[in-house]
């Protein structure tokens, strides 16, 4: 009975620390809008996811080689799983990101990426088998209405030379975090530290050989110590220390659950953009963000009570 008590009270303080663990991502990831945007202006776009993981990669090594290989498993490598998830939730995520603040603004990317709650419902309804109800399948659909008012109110603007492109490849960056997300938690039987560490890599030599053609292209690359400070910061505490601390909640709570507190990610972003970079919001962007706000709210509000 007391081994029984003393495991539940293990579980409750490993949820305490994993919620805890995502409220800190969330804020982390939600700057990352701001200093992508201003890191971008300095730092082509390809250029920087590489830089962005190859730092990551570099922090991590140490943890890694500690830890051992994927925490010095007998078993074979799972390389096919390593691929996918350094493809989707580095490179293409990396890029598709990138491009998007490129193009669009911070606020409008942060508005879109609140889709994401949505999308993990949805993908862990349809791949992980988890409970649909009509109340999340509206909640997934008035997701869908937002984010389209979203794209449709966007205005050219210095902060946004082309938002409608922005917005395609900021619902591209939704689509690879959601594939990712799915891939990580059908992969908990790996350590998530050494495995941060080993797409990381992955995922920066995919993204070398691009960043290297971008650089051929250009006249010359000499970024501020802003620039590299940015690119730092990504590569560090957005990248090394979230995805670990993103694994770690996904090994603990259902994706459902950890899509609740993605809708940290885009308030902190739109907040952020508007105090440090001087951005507007036009009414049919807050009228989409709130749609979609709503939206994801209801399609996941059931997983916390769950």
């Amino acid at each position: 009975m007391a081994t029984e008590h003393s495991r539940a009270d293990l579980r409750r303080r490993h949820r305490a620390l994993a919620i805890g663990c995502l409220i800190a991502v969330m804020i982390v990831w939600g700057s990352t809008f701001v200093v992508t945007k201003i890191a971008a202006r300095e730092i082509p776009p390809l250029t920087l996811a590489a830089l962005r993981f190859l730092i990551a990669a570099i922090a991590l090594a140490p943890l890694a080689i500690r830890r051992g290989i994927l925490g010095r498993s007998s078993a074979p490598v799972p390389w096919r799983a390593l691929i996918l998830m350094a493809l989707t939730g580095i490179a293409a995520f990396a890029i598709a990101f990138n491009y998007a603040l490129l193009y669009g603004s911070a606020a409008q990317g942060a508005m879109l990426y609140a889709l994401v709650p949505a999308a993990v419902a949805f993908s862990a309804v349809w791949f992980l088998k988890e409970r649909a109800s009509k109340q999340r399948i509206a909640g997934i659909a008035l997701s869908i209405v937002g984010v389209a008012l979203v794209v449709v109110s966007g205005e050219t603007t210095f902060a946004a030379p082309h938002p409608l492109l922005g917005a395609a490849w900021m619902l591209g960056a939704v689509a690879s975090w959601t594939a990712y997300t799915i891939l990580v938690k059908r992969a908990q039987n790996l350590d998530f530290v050494t495995t941060i560490a080993a797409i990381s890599a992955i995922g920066a030599l995919m993204l070398l050989p691009l960043a290297a053609l971008e650089l051929l292209s250009m006249p010359s690359f000499s970024p501020s110590l802003s620039a590299w400070s940015a690119a730092i910061y990504l590569g560090v505490a957005a990248s090394a220390l979230a995805y670990i601390a993103y694994g770690f909640a996904l090994r603990v709570l259902d994706a459902t659950v950890v899509g609740v507190y993605t809708n940290l990610n885009p308030i902190v972003g739109v907040a952020t953009a508007v105090i440090f970079l001087g951005e507007t919001l036009h009414r049919g962007q807050v009228l989409g963000g709130l749609i979609v706000f709503l939206g994801m709210w209801l399609a996941s509000r059931e997983s916390v009570r769950d």
